[in-house]
């Protein structure tokens, strides 16, 4: 069997969306004839005995690399997850020293992240500057970038003036994906509310917020319950919405949430327009069909693939229950373009074997 490694800052059993995207491709890949060595930043403090962890509690990256004969590595990037304020010069570093004068090393980077930004009172403003570095560094490091939105593709060509090769790809469901789209009718009257804390928190509160046309919206599309997933988030007992339940069903297997998300009608998030592809959540309620429902406000431009009244819903109107399945259908097709097969087709085919 052909080997790789995988360098990412999270992996499961912890909780982490980059962790879950690493072991995805692993399974993936291995059903393909490539066995992933994955290796783990410890800076997150999260255990995992499984697998090889590397930072300052550790071997370093550079010395396990050095003691591997993997030609090929895809790099998770998310600058925070490798160091704090994101400034993850020795990771850089490492890989650098890895391909140096070695023509026939492969180095494939997924910037999950690029850069945080932030108003000029904050850190993340200031730090900015040096994770752009990096990020240049890297892009110039890397053989193949990929980018999981295409405003993070124009951001990483912004970068560095090259005809580098940057695919986008958008983010597979980590829960599975069907076949076929199942038809609205025969689902029940229910939405799921998904995520881990902090994106469920955004929702809560402008929820909270904006209490009256979430329930008009959700009376308007007849459901009755919704069924709220992952960790437990207090502000959400604050709500009672007229004539719909709130279930809370916590934390479940990734096969139980797929039979729910197939069998319900609606998925909520609020979740900036232009990174939507960049959610798992958003990818695993696409992959089943769902209608998305999306009301944080952001201009409509060129780079975002979702398009509100086609692939999910922004605002009431008077959608009748045709128009809703017409959703349903675009938003299954959307995903179909860069599922999980897909995404991994184009890994294999720019990896050195």
């Amino acid at each position: 069997m052909k080997s790789i490694i995988q360098i990412s800052p999270t992996y499961p059993p912890n909780l982490g969306g980059v962790g879950n995207y690493a072991k995805i491709l692993s399974d993936y890949l291995s059903i393909e004839g490539i066995k992933s060595q994955i290796l783990i930043s410890d800076y997150l403090g999260k255990r995992n005995n499984k697998q090889i962890l590397f930072g300052k509690k550790n071997k370093s990256l550079e010395s396990i690399l050095d003691q591997n004969n993997s030609q090929n590595i895809i790099l998770h990037y998310s600058g925070y997850g490798y160091a704090k304020r994101g400034l993850c010069f020795t990771l850089i570093k490492s890989l650098e020293n890895w391909k140096q004068n070695k023509k026939n090393r492969k180095l494939i980077t997924i910037f999950h992240e690029i850069y945080a930004k932030g108003p000029f009172y904050r850190i993340s403003f200031w730090t900015s500057i040096f994770q752009k570095y990096l990020a240049k560094k890297l892009f110039n490091l890397s053989d193949v970038s990929l980018v999981t939105s295409k405003y993070n593709k124009f951001i990483l060509a912004s970068l560095y003036n090259n005809k580098k090769k940057i695919i986008y790809t958008n983010v597979f469901s980590n829960i599975g994906e069907l076949k076929k789209n199942k038809i609205l009718k025969t689902r029940k009257n229910k939405g799921i509310i998904f995520g881990n804390n902090f994106q469920k928190e955004l929702l809560y509160k402008d929820i909270l917020f904006n209490k009256m046309k979430y329930e008009n919206l959700l009376n308007k599309m007849s459901i009755k319950e919704i069924i709220d997933i992952g960790p437990k988030i207090n502000i959400s007992k604050k709500i009672n919405f007229k004539n719909i339940k709130i279930n809370r069903v916590g934390i479940i297997s990734k096969k139980y949430i797929s039979s729910l998300l197939k069998s319900s009608k609606v998925g909520l998030v609020f979740y900036p327009v232009g990174q939507m592809t960049k959610s798992g959540i958003i990818a695993a309620y696409a992959s089943h069909g769902m209608i998305i429902v999306n009301f944080c406000n952001e201009a409509i431009v060129k780079t975002n693939e979702f398009i509100a009244g086609l692939n999910y819903i922004s605002k009431l109107n008077k959608s009748s229950k045709n128009d809703l399945q017409k959703i349903s259908n675009e938003v299954f097709k959307l995903y179909q373009k860069n599922n999980l097969f897909r995404t991994v087709k184009i890994i294999i085919k720019n990896l050195n074997l």
